[in-house]
């Protein structure tokens, strides 16, 4: 049994890596889709527009991986059905209790690496995207910056030239800032260059005016100005020097946080770190459930191998939902680790005690013809 359940937990990784593989490369074409206006619309190199979204996939990857490790478990567990293996073990004197051992190791390895990502991986990528971020900006504003075009270089922030000077000045320089939520500001002037003015990089501009619009009431203020700087030392940020949120720190950090400040946001976020790892654990145990004893292939095995799938999935989606409403309510963030610790123990349970859960195909269908009888009633109703 050593030998077949090195088998199995091989086979089971190995599948795991294929599934997420696949999942995490559709993930990165839709964040490749997402960020590809750094190229056509803000001319960053390839190198940069590539870097950014590999950065993004360690947070796929800790959403995919979960998912993944539920299919693998399906596809290895379904073959040993369909080939009887799991009929012959039994019958050989192998309890699923030891069955199960090869499954939860494979568990723990994608355990271990979800933590990994989680705890370190997650956050130092995320701020490494910030800093990038800001970078891009400032090099838009700078270099990019095409003449005849408007390019946005941030959310509410539009810059607009009518040509470049030889000495890199900006000709019929024109900015609208709508980034205030009560005021949008909008500036035009002849001729504006990108300076360093006691340490802050700002574009100063020289005969222009500056057009203030109340939100609200539609209001206007002119002022007209003979030199006028404009800060761009916001989007200009050097790394390693921005406001990190929560997301972009390691679990260190948010534990040092945790002592020197009262947020009450870093508790739901702490759990929520913590809680990651659980939920492989509990999945495995899940699938495990429905895939792990002998049953007559005479049955079919779409049912259970649909309801796999199906409970496997609700269980990480479960932590999804208490980390949402721990985040509102952190007085109850606990609940982030207990929810997949009391799963976890449950599931452990009902193997141990030999507990099968099983869903009779009369069931199924008596279920789809009542889904049915309701959706014609409420079609004769309507007519």
């Amino acid at each position: 049994m050593r030998r077949f359940g090195s088998y199995l937990f091989l086979r089971t990784l190995y599948a795991f890596i294929g599934v997420m593989l696949t999942l995490a490369g559709i993930a990165w074409v839709t964040q490749a889709l997402r960020r590809f206006d750094l190229v056509t619309a803000k001319g960053q190199a390839i190198a940069v527009y590539l870097g950014l979204t590999l950065l993004s996939m360690p947070r796929v990857l800790g959403v995919v991986a979960p998912f993944a490790l539920v299919v693998a478990l399906v596809l290895v567990l379904q073959r040993l059905q369909a080939e009887s293996g799991i009929v012959a073990i039994t019958a050989a004197g192998v309890s699923q209790r030891r069955l199960a051992l090869p499954f939860i190791t494979s568990a723990l390895v994608v355990s271990a690496f979800v933590t990994a990502l989680a705890f370190w991986f997650n956050p130092i990528a995320s701020r490494s995207v910030m800093d990038m971020m800001q970078t891009v900006r400032a090099d838009v504003v700078a270099n990019v910056i095409q003449p005849g075009r408007f390019t946005q270089v941030d959310t509410g922030l539009t810059f607009h030239i009518r040509n470049r000077d030889g000495d890199g000045s900006l000709l019929d320089l024109f900015i609208l800032d709508e980034r205030n939520p009560e005021y949008s500001y909008t500036y035009s002037a002849k001729r504006g260059r990108v300076a360093e003015v006691t340490g802050r990089s700002m574009i100063v501009m020289e005969q222009g005016t500056i057009e203030r619009k109340a939100k609200a009431t539609g209001a206007n203020t002119f002022v007209t100005f003979g030199s006028y700087a404009f800060d761009l030392s916001q989007l200009a940020g050097k790394p390693g020097a921005a406001n990190y949120g929560l997301s972009e720190r390691t679990i260190g950090e948010l534990l040092g946080l945790r002592k020197t400040e009262d947020t009450p946001e870093i508790a739901p976020e702490i759990m929520n770190r913590l809680a990651e790892p659980i939920y492989p654990l509990a999945q495995t145990l899940a699938v495990f459930l429905f895939l792990g004893f002998p049953t007559t292939n005479r049955r079919g095995q779409t049912l259970p191998v649909t309801m796999a799938i199906i409970v496997g999935s609700i269980v990480r989606v479960l932590g999804f939902v208490v980390m949402g409403i721990s985040k509102g309510a952190p007085e109850i963030s606990f609940m982030a680790v207990a929810a997949p610790t009391l799963l976890t123990i449950v599931f452990a349970i009902m193997i141990i005690v030999g507990i099968h859960p099983t869903v009779s195909t009369g069931f199924v269908d008596n279920l789809i013809d009542r889904l049915r009888r309701a959706i014609m009633g409420r079609q004769e109703a309507a007519r």
